[in-house]
């Protein structure tokens, strides 16, 4: 397969990467739990064809007895015709904006996500009769609230 090909399945899978974001994210909106459970289902599978796609590029550019690197990359990509080339540096800058992209999205996604646990911590602060701000952080990065004989530091 060549390299241009593996780049352009690349791209594919960040597109359906990013669609599956975009789909996490209306259901994350909506409150829709069944759609979440598609998106994420999805998202999982483009993120494993994305990481497939990525170690087959990276084996096409080792050299035996070496890591694929960027000296490698820049090595390939400076042996290829010039046509190849143009067509390799145009696949690489869409590329790096289809992974902007999806950085993006996922970055909205979490700050969603965290604010949805944030809204739903207080509320059961409340129901609980606890301050919503009595609380501390488990070695796990758990809030643990007050109130409960527990350690919170190990010597």
């Amino acid at each position: 397969m060549t390299l241009a090909k593996l780049m352009r399945d690349e791209l594919g899978a960040l597109e359906g990467l990013r669609e599956g974001l975009r789909r996490e994210y209306d259901a994350l909106k909506a409150r829709d739990l069944g759609g979440l459970e598609r998106a994420v289902a999805d998202k999982q599978r483009c993120a494993e064809r994305l990481r497939d796609l990525i170690a087959a590029r990276s084996d096409a550019l080792k050299q035996p007895g070496s890591e694929a690197d960027a000296g490698d990359w820049a090595a390939y990509v400076e042996a290829l015709p010039a046509s190849e080339r143009q067509e390799i540096d145009a696949l690489w800058t869409a590329l790096e904006q289809a992974a902007q992209q999806v950085r993006a999205q996922n970055e909205i996604n979490g700050a969603v996500i965290a604010a949805s646990r944030n809204h739903v911590e207080r509320t059961l602060a409340i129901l609980q009769g606890r301050d919503s701000l009595d609380f501390l952080y488990d070695q796990g990065s758990r809030k643990v609230f007050g109130g409960r004989n527990q350690t919170i530091a190990k010597a």
